[in-house]
């Protein structure tokens, strides 16, 4: 199933942007042939012809062969009776005036014969050959409501197609089943056509910014076709809302939930009249935190949400927009909360040695909770959403409890995870986290490590050598265009002495060669990386001195 047009091949033509300049004496230039194709859909049965020569085209002959035939394969039709439909005898458009009645539908090769007033000549193909199909035509169609509002939602679709037959010149009511698109974000169904070729369909209009609504003509038959297309826009129309509150006040303890209720209505009609199935938004938002409930109406246009606050503050009440309804004017219930406690400032901070130090400040309003409860965890979560555990827990200094009382701790940690404070609370403080934080280190290695040869002669020479790795998506890889520091411990001492450094190579590798003087230890580390490796160091190695 396919539509082609040379329309646009067709209007180069007549503008004269495919033509060179024209010889001022005539030479042998033949006819060329620009586009042959059917002319407006593929069922008129006419031909249409584009060419151009530096002469008047004074005959134009079309030679038609069968969908499929061999090259040698005899012409099934010869067309001579082409008239200038636009442009001018030496550069234009020419069509026929009587269509065709072929024995068969398809796609034909067409071989075109041109000459013009100067007797040149040319014999060309058609790049794409002439479509000889039927044609679907689209009638009366509609779309009704086109602007559906809140109280008519309901679309309807029909219209008619019939089939027009090049064979015969005759239109037929159409088979099979149309493919109705609708303007919900894309959403189609297939319905029949009856035996005069009419379909009809409907659906509720549902997406807020509408679209276009198409049909889509699947005939029972094979053979090939083409239709017209068509849409129509549907535009739904929305009215005004507003909400009623039940309580301009409330007053809660400390994680109790507010209940936030009242009625939402939409101008229809005239009045004022309950609004069911709207989505209502009360939202609660400030410095320290927010929360938010999200309620439907009911069929009396009743809503009731609940939302847990930190804090005493306002709740903002209105109608969310919808396909039929405008977001209400905002309504504001004023709720009073005790005694919430917060955390903030919270930071987590891994050094090179895999000690993570966290901070930050806890807040308790106007009081400080007692010596018992005045504590603040400190836990670790591979992965920030679960299996939290404690790693250290630490008691805040003194502080005003309104401007936060601060706290610190430091331990040993993975070398990449997420961190979080947790104020456990009591009965008279409300449970707090903070923020969630991710702490990482990138883990190094040094493989290999070597001192040779062993044993060794004093004042002969002595290499110390490994590979510095790091810990990367998995994997260990080389670590190049490091310094690493050599340190040695005499036998029978408890101190390192630094020896010296190195550089790494790009595939991670070192040495560094020393003078043997005495027995002892030596061993390669990495003691100054980077603000994201972590230190470490290589195997230790005793080697005698003889």
């Amino acid at each position: 199933m396919r539509k082609r047009s040379l329309a646009l091949a067709c209007a180069s033509v007549a503008a004269g942007v495919l033509l060179g300049p024209v010889p001022a004496a005539h030479a042998a230039v033949a006819p060329v042939l620009y586009g042959v194709g059917s002319d407006g859909s593929p069922a008129s049965g006419l031909v249409s012809v584009y060419a151009s020569s530096d002469s008047d085209i004074t005959s134009i002959k079309a030679h038609l062969y069968a969908p499929g035939s061999a090259a040698d394969a005899p012409e099934v039709a010869e067309v001579t009776d082409f008239t200038l439909a636009s442009g001018t005898d030496h550069q234009g458009t020419w069509r026929t005036t009587t269509p065709l009645r072929l024995a068969d539908l398809g796609t034909y090769r067409v071989v075109v014969d041109l000459t013009d007033a100067d007797g040149d000549t040319s014999s060309t193909q058609g790049a794409y050959g002439y479509d000889y199909w039927l044609q679907a035509h689209l009638t009366e169609f509609q779309v009704t409501p086109q602007h559906p509002d809140y109280e008519h939602q309901d679309v309807s679709v029909s219209g008619r197609y019939t089939i027009e037959d090049p064979r015969t010149g005759e239109t037929s009511p159409a088979d099979g089943q149309v493919m109705v698109s609708t303007a919900n974000m894309g959403d189609s169904t297939k319905v029949p056509v009856d035996g005069d070729g009419r379909f009809s369909s409907s659906y509720t209009q549902t997406y807020e910014y509408g679209g276009s609504v198409s049909p889509w003509l699947y005939p029972v038959s094979t053979e090939p076709f083409s239709q017209d297309s068509t849409n129509v826009d549907v535009d739904p129309v929305q009215s005004e809302t507003r909400v009623t509150l039940d309580a301009a006040e409330l007053d809660v303890k400390a994680g109790q939930a507010a209940t936030v209720s009242g009625t939402a209505e939409v101008y229809v009609g005239g009045a004022w009249k309950p609004l069911a199935g709207a989505n209502v938004d009360e939202v609660w938002q400030s410095d320290i935190g927010s929360a938010g409930a999200h309620p439907v109406t009911g069929a009396d246009g009743r809503f009731s949400g609940q939302l847990t606050m930190s804090s005493t503050g306002s709740v903002e009440v209105q109608v969310r927009s919808g396909t039929y309804v405008k977001t209400s004017p905002l309504q504001t219930v004023k709720v009073y909360v005790a005694k919430k406690t917060s955390l903030t400032d919270f930071t987590a901070t891994l050094n090179k040695y895999s000690e993570l130090t966290a901070k930050g400040m806890l807040h308790t309003g106007s009081s400080v909770p007692a010596y018992m409860d005045n504590k603040v965890e400190l836990q670790y979560s591979a992965d920030g959403k679960t299996g939290w555990k404690t790693m250290k827990t630490v008691v805040p200094g003194s502080s005003d409890p309104e401007s936060g009382a601060p706290f610190k701790g430091t331990f040993d940690a993975p070398y990449k995870g997420y961190y979080r404070a947790h104020f456990k609370g009591s009965r008279n403080w409300q449970e707090s986290y903070s923020k969630v934080v991710y702490a990482k280190r990138t883990p190094t290695r040094i493989t290999g490590g070597n001192a040779s040869p062993e044993p060794v002669r004093k004042g002969r020479s002595l290499t110390c050598k490994g590979k510095l790795q790091y810990y990367s998506s998995g994997v260990w890889k080389a670590y190049g265009d490091q310094k690493v520091k050599i340190l040695f411990r005499p036998k029978g001492s408890t101190s390192w002495y630094d020896m010296g450094n190195t550089y790494t190579h790009s595939d991670g590798t070192f040495s560094k060669g020393f003078t043997a003087s005495k027995d002892g230890t030596w061993v390669a580390v990495l003691l100054y990386p980077n603000s994201t490796h972590l230190v470490s160091a290589g195997r230790e190695d005793y080697v005698d001195v003889v």
